[in-house]
């Protein structure tokens, strides 16, 4: 804010000089000595002189005087200004005193928080160091304890296989129900030691990683000493482990169900809400129970999901997917669940420790189990990652073929409003859940075709009997399903159900037992090497340049 000065109001001069000069004029005027001491002529003292000399006075006095008043009136418009100034000045310097005293409480407060942050960290690093030496003493009491019970039954299991060897008859079926029990609880202790081992250990990644070392190890001194068999062979068979893993998430072990595919299903007793695909794949290196923790912990969290409140009425559009598969030589396993879709805000910090995406209502997740599985993952030099899946579009073709040779062909859009599928019938105004079809006869073929892959699918035979078609172009996750109802005399009812798919996938993948020993690791950021290369690059090429 500048002021500027008012100016200085003129001083009177010429009126001054004229008034003197009118002064001398008339006392010449009235003294005649004075005219005939200085020689003037006698006009100037005639009229009109006098009379002009005065006229022209007044003029010059009544235009200073005008002059004077426009240089009061600016002076006067100048202090108006000037104290307009002087007052906003005080006003911003008593808001400013004011964001002053604000600030400086701000100040004391940030000051008292970083203060309290302090302490809560210094305090957090005293519990974290309290922490360590409990989980030390945890450790070490650990191993003590689990040699003993470990110990026990497996002297208990070789007393059985004794006894067993020694008698016969119906008592042979319990001793082996019961030497199974006591395997399966030596197993557990197995699995509880491994749990607890990884709870306790620094980085858990590291520790794998030097665990999968090790194996590596015994696996080439069994080759150069010609070894044919290792006291405990460090291999597992990952189908095993996705068994093992849905034995512990469901309570009851999954039921192979051969196909004619390449592949076979597995199905969980009691539970129509999974669904397992399981093809060939190589064996893993490494402790079995490692994989089958990180598993479990992907599991539980589609378990989670499948039993909210909103998706337990869904039955069929809830069920958790499982798919395991090798490509190449990298071993993968696919989860499927009905979790709401992860953000780009949340995909930064999903593996964080402590970051849940269980955030509904009162139910929040502790944050460890992205985090174990991501860890576990990387010690297995593997990667995991999540692909939001979302409900799509898509125009199909129903030829629908009758015994009596009737043929009735539908085109469906399936549309999604507002996040949900429904379907409609082309030329139809309306969309609905699901159509239906009151057909006069059975049905002896059905064919769909999708616009957005061209492709055709047959049903025939048997597989109209089932009376229920899942989408086959997408069985991991089915955008559709076909239900066939016989009806009264000879009609069949046939209804289309599109399904809300909307979920995350995840992906866990690692190099099998063939590419660790040989070497060819998967690359967990391709993006990331990419950048290092072009950044490498391009230092060489300033220094060429």
């Amino acid at each position: 804010m500048s002021i500027e000065a008012p100016k200085r109001t003129p001083y009177p001069l010429l009126t001054m000089l004229a008034a003197i000069f009118l002064l001398a004029y008339f006392y010449a005027q009235t003294h005649a000595g004075l005219r005939a001491f200085y020689p003037l002529p006698d006009w100037i003292f005639l009229a009109p002189v006098p009379e002009s000399l005065l006229a022209g006075f007044v003029v010059l006095l009544l235009a200073e005087l005008r002059l004077v008043e426009r240089k009061r009136k600016i002076q006067k418009r100048a202090i108006r200004e000037i104290r307009a100034q002087m007052d906003e000045l005080l006003a911003n310097k008593r808001q400013l005193n004011a964001k002053a005293h604000v600030y400086a409480n701000h100040a004391d407060k940030l000051k008292l928080f970083i203060s309290d942050k302090l302490l809560e960290y210094i305090e957090y690093d005293e519990k974290f160091l309290h922490f360590k030496s409990i989980a030390s003493e945890v450790r070490h009491n650990g191993v003590i304890s689990y040699d003993k019970v470990s110990t026990a039954l497996e002297q208990q299991i070789a007393q059985l296989a004794e006894s067993n060897s020694n008698d016969s008859g119906d008592a042979g079926s319990e001793e082996n129900s019961e030497a199974k029990q006591l395997r399966e609880a030596v197993a557990s202790m197995r699995y509880l030691w491994d749990l607890l081992d990884l709870s306790t250990t620094d980085n858990i990644a590291l520790h794998i990683a030097n665990k999968v070392c090790e194996a590596e190890e015994l696996l080439f001194q069994a080759e150069l000493n010609n070894a044919q068999a290792l006291p405990e062979k460090p291999i597992f068979a990952a189908e095993a482990a996705l068994e093992k893993a849905l034995t512990r998430c469901f309570g009851s072990p999954p039921i192979a169900v051969p196909s004619p595919h390449d592949y076979h299903t597995l199905q969980v007793p009691e539970h129509n809400l999974v669904w397992v695909r399981c093809h060939p794949a190589a064996p893993l290196l490494g402790n079995e129970n490692h994989l089958i923790l990180a598993l479990e912990n992907i599991i539980n969290n589609a378990q989670y999901f499948a039993g909210r409140q909103g998706n337990r009425k869904l039955e069929k559009n809830a069920r958790i997917a499982i798919e395991l598969y090798q490509e190449r030589e990298f071993i993968g396993y696919r989860v499927y669940n009905r979790g709401p879709h992860i953000n780009d805000e949340s995909a930064a910090k999903l593996f964080q420790l402590g970051y849940s995406t269980r955030r509904v209502k009162q139910n929040n997740g502790k944050g460890l189990g992205l985090y174990f599985v991501n860890e576990i993952i990387k010690g297995y030099d593997g990667k995991i990652s999540h692909q939001n899946i979302a409900n799509r579009p898509d125009v199909l073709s129903l030829r629908m073929e009758l015994n009596n040779g009737t043929v009735i062909t539908d085109v469906i859009e399936q549309q999604v409003v507002e996040g949900k599928p429904c379907c409609r019938k082309t030329g139809s105004e309306s969309a609905v859940a699901e159509m239906e079809w009151d057909l006069a006869g059975e049905l002896a073929s059905i064919e769909v075709t999708h616009q957005s892959d061209q492709k055709t699918h047959r049903f025939v035979g048997d597989a109209l009997a089932e009376g229920l078609l899942p989408d086959p172009s997408q069985s991991f996750h089915p955008r559709w399903q076909l239900q066939i109802d016989a009806g009264r005399f000879g009609h069949t009812r046939l209804r289309f159900i599109p399904q809300d798919i909307a979920g995350v996938l995840f992906e866990l993948k690692m190099p099998s037992l063939n590419a660790r020993l040989e070497g060819d690791l998967l690359v967990t950021d391709e993006e990331g090497m990419d950048r290092q290369v072009a950044d490498i690059a391009s230092r060489f090429k300033a220094l060429e340049e």
